[in-house]
């Protein structure tokens, strides 16, 4: 199959797709954290804002057990990431009211 249906297919899919939207979403979502990465890279000082997709990517190399990745290191690193994002939600939560006066 050539390039161009290729393409099309992936990014408008038939109704009747095996995969259905799932495709151009996962091709929207793709771009949105490029652009995420590239804007807090060029901007904010050289910071991956959107870092855990490489954690992701890594993730998926561990498990198809590609020689230099590891699956602890990944989780790890991701549920660090998630717990981090709990306590600093419940902190900003706690200030939340004081925002104003501060």
């Amino acid at each position: 199959m050539s390039l161009l249906p290729e393409l099309r297919q992936t990014l408008l899919p038939a109704r009747d797709s095996k995969h259905g939207p799932l495709p151009p979403l996962l091709v929207a979502l793709t771009f949105v954290t490029g652009l995420v990465d590239a804007f807090s890279y060029l901007l904010l000082g050289h910071v991956f804002v959107a870092n855990m997709t490489g954690n992701v990517v890594l993730l998926g190399f561990a498990l198809v057990a590609a020689p230099g990745f590891s699956v602890a290191a990944s989780v790890v690193s991701m549920a660090s990431f998630g717990f981090g994002a709990v306590v600093g939600g419940r902190i900003g939560a706690s200030f939340a009211q004081h925002r104003a006066t501060c």
